[in-house]
């Protein structure tokens, strides 16, 4: 019977806009983000890729559990890639609905609907935002330990979940503090994503698992970008550089890991 060529490697990337977006406008072709290159770098170095970026901007935790049967159970991937509780260190108050109804991506033109979102949810999104800002400098991270604690019973109960099928590869995203515009809306951000980044070192050590791991986002910023750059010029977001960098990162873990699977390896 002939040996079979090599699988390629499975890699869910889920999470909020952090996964889908890039800095820079408008975003040139090759501006691809970690997504792309981690498929790159894997068929460069002679390994099938097969990467889904199942990423929804403004997606709290909660909601990633709606699509675990189609994503983890039934495609059975061979590596998760999660950046959750980012969007839960945003807003102070605001919630999600609006926010995505504010911002939505999905609006068509149309002269009722510009009225609309131009004098009335534009100029009520902007007063609440303005409102929420000035509360969150005196506010900050205090009353957010809460939330954090459901973000954290929420991931272990997806990484266990997941691990269930086949024991991919988990990968977690810490996080990069706000950078200056970003501070300018959220003042207390920086404070709550310390936070949500301390549970995430706790969640990880927890484990002890070397098949689930943090991906370490600012120190590869501060050791890739040159000194003095800013790793999300947009407040948010990395800038192509920094997608970059993180994908080609992620892609050597991921060769390391997979070097145990040997239907997973390079093609001859």
């Amino acid at each position: 019977m002939p040996v079979s060529s090599p699988l390629p490697i499975r890699v869910l990337v889920k999470g909020a806009s952090l996964m889908h977006d890039i800095s820079e406008r408008p975003q040139q072709r090759e501006d691809f983000i970690f997504s792309r290159v981690i498929e790159e770098s894997l068929l460069g170095s002679g390994h099938g890729a097969d990467v889904w970026t199942a990423a929804v901007a403004s997606e709290p935790t909660r909601l990633a559990f709606r699509t675990w049967e189609e994503q983890v159970k039934a495609w059975s991937p061979d590596v998760v890639i999660l950046s959750y509780g980012y969007y839960e260190v945003i807003h102070l108050f605001l919630p999600r609905w609006l926010e995505r109804h504010a911002n939505s991506l999905k609006t068509r033109p149309g002269r009722v609907r510009e009225l609309y979102r131009t004098l009335l949810v534009r100029k009520v999104w902007m007063a609440l935002a303005k409102l929420q800002c000035r509360l969150d400098a005196k506010i900050g991270g205090r009353f957010f330990g809460r939330r954090i604690r459901q973000v954290e019973k929420e991931l272990h109960t997806y990484i266990d979940r997941t691990r269930e099928v086949g024991q991919p590869l988990i990968m977690l995203f810490e996080f990069l503090p706000p950078g200056q515009r970003g501070r300018g809306w959220f003042p207390g951000m920086t404070e709550r994503t310390a936070m949500m980044n301390e549970m995430l070192h706790r969640l990880v050590a927890d484990y002890d698992n070397p098949e689930i791991m943090l991906v370490r986002i600012p120190e590869i910023a501060e050791r890739r970008l040159p000194p003095g750059t800013e790793p999300n010029t947009d407040g948010f977001h990395y800038t192509g550089a920094l997608h970059r960098y993180i994908g080609e990162e992620i892609a050597d873990e991921i060769r390391r890991w997979a070097k145990q699977y040997p239907r997973l390896g390079p093609k001859d």
